[in-house]
């Protein structure tokens, strides 16, 4: 699924530097702005952040606070288990908030257009829903993979000790 979101943004970003480029080239040097650029770039960034911002949630290399000042990593056990699993919950909650909303927010989108691009806005807010998606989906993941983790960890070793 990573490399799903990964084959997706790529081309996204590629595409926002080729609407960029064109849009400096354009203006500056061949004094003829094009008045769709700007919006498509806009349009363009918030799909490439949204799925930049899920592909760290299932790299765990997304926005947490470590309020525990480092004892997360010193507690071992249940609670060791459950202050990890806390920012993943957390992720998880708001992400199915963000689903519900965002699919909302993306049928609205369907009666409006871009002024200059006359791009439909569902196509541009259709990024939340899908973030959001991708976001539960790595969360749960995360969360499945720490509980599988901390019952292997807890299961004492059944193989013998090793004969002198």
């Amino acid at each position: 699924m990573l490399r799903a979101n990964g084959l997706v943004a790529v081309p996204l970003f590629v595409a926002l530097t080729a609407v960029v480029a064109l849009q400096v080239l354009n203006r500056l040097v061949l004094h003829l702005p094009l008045i769709w650029s700007e919006e498509v770039a806009r349009f363009l960034f918030f799909w490439v952040v949204l799925l930049g911002a899920a592909m760290s949630v299932r790299t765990r290399r997304h926005f947490v606070l470590d309020v525990t000042m480092g004892r997360r990593r010193r507690a071992r056990g249940r609670v060791g288990l459950a202050l990890g699993l806390v920012p993943h919950l957390c992720v998880l909650g708001f992400s199915v908030f963000l689903l519900v909303q965002g699919i909302a927010y993306a049928r609205v989108g369907s009666l409006r257009t871009a002024t200059n691009s006359g791009i439909n806005m569902a196509l541009v807010y259709a990024a939340i829903p899908t973030f959001a998606a991708l976001t539960i989906a790595y969360s749960v993941l995360n969360i499945r993979r720490d509980l599988r983790t901390h019952r292997t960890a807890a299961r004492p070793d059944r193989r013998p000790p090793p004969a002198e």
